[in-house]
């Protein structure tokens, strides 16, 4: 082959290079987009492992009447919220100072947040490494956990905004430390019969109750009572859910909730872990994408508000009050 050959086949190839390259990066960037922001994968694997709710089980019409019934709620906001950079995760109503309070997991805070994602103040968290849940127990008392540490803390708010030392604060350990993130995530709490929730992600998924957190109404809570009850056979009807994000107690129906951000799916049990209803989050057509569902509230109104990475507030209302998705 002549030379003349050779640097004729070198610049076509050279020339095909340039033209797959930018492609090849494009399909990349698609397919990461996809997967990260859409859940594509989530949905084929669903689809490829048959994980369904099985409708013998969920949504039975029966329970429509006495329910949250999610089927039934519709996107009504979305929000992005500019002074969290990134890593908002846990939810919690804080219903006495009429406020949401979120967890930021690195670096660690507690976010105070209007009810409509408006930004408040901010308590950084030193002596907590993962932070990803929380859960408001009532007068300004606390309760966070951390993922890698396996373990619960409990805190109190200080009158004025500003860091919060726990160092030495009170502690339950609920499962052995992890260095993945597959670790203790969300919690929730029954402020009628003091009773704590809390989910473990995965590998295995995994459900808690703890009780006799705070016996006084007004006293700091302590774990030195604690009782801690496995109710992980409640989730033998949510194969579906292949992992749990966050949990909250439903005081005016008696009934729990529960958020898989992987399967991008809210459940819903009544007190014995009976399967009562269960809605796939932005499966409507028109609704904007979650990327991270990470964190989940419940108002007194019946609103139902999920935290997503890197800092975005959903609110979603029954389809009776709801209205057109608007960007605040």
């Amino acid at each position: 082959m002549t030379r003349s050959r050779i640097a004729q086949r070198s610049a076509r190839i050279f020339r095909h290079l340039l033209i797959a390259l930018p492609l090849t990066g494009a399909l990349a960037f698609g397919a990461y987009h996809a997967i990260r922001n859409l859940h594509w994968h989530d949905s084929l694997i669903s689809m490829l492992a048959g994980n369904h709710a099985d409708k013998a089980l969920w949504n039975q019409s029966a329970w429509r009447s006495h329910a949250r019934w999610l089927p039934g709620y519709r996107l009504a906001s979305v929000r992005a919220i500019p002074e969290i950079e990134s890593n908002l995760s846990g939810l919690s109503l804080a219903d006495d100072r009429n406020l949401l309070l979120g967890v930021i997991n690195r670096p660690a805070a507690i976010v105070a947040l209007s009810l409509d994602g408006g930004y408040s103040h901010s308590y950084p968290l030193h002596g907590i490494s993962d932070a990803e849940g929380i859960a408001y127990l009532g007068q300004g008392r606390v309760a966070v956990s951390s993922e890698k540490q396996g373990a619960i803390l409990l805190l109190r708010l200080p009158d004025q905004p500003g860091p919060i030392d726990l160092q030495g604060a009170p502690s339950l350990r609920l499962i052995p430390p992890e260095d993945d993130n597959s670790g203790l995530e969300g919690l929730g709490y029954d402020s009628v019969r003091d009773q704590l929730y809390a989910v473990k992600e995965q590998s295995p998924r995994a459900l808690f109750r703890i009780d006799n957190l705070c016996p006084s109404a007004s006293a700091d809570c302590s774990t030195e009572h604690a009782v801690v009850h496995d109710l992980s056979r409640w989730l033998d009807s949510a194969q579906f859910a292949r992992d749990l994000s966050s949990v909250e107690f439903d005081t005016e129906k008696g009934h729990l909730l529960v958020l898989s951000e992987q399967s991008q799916t809210l459940l819903e049990f009544d007190s014995q872990g009976i399967p009562v209803s269960t809605q796939r989050i932005g499966a409507r057509s028109g609704d904007p994408l979650m990327p991270q569902a990470e964190g989940l509230a419940l108002g007194a109104d019946g609103t139902i508000y999920l935290a997503s990475e890197p800092n975005l507030l959903y609110r979603f209302v029954p389809e009776i009050a709801s209205r057109t998705v608007r960007p605040d």
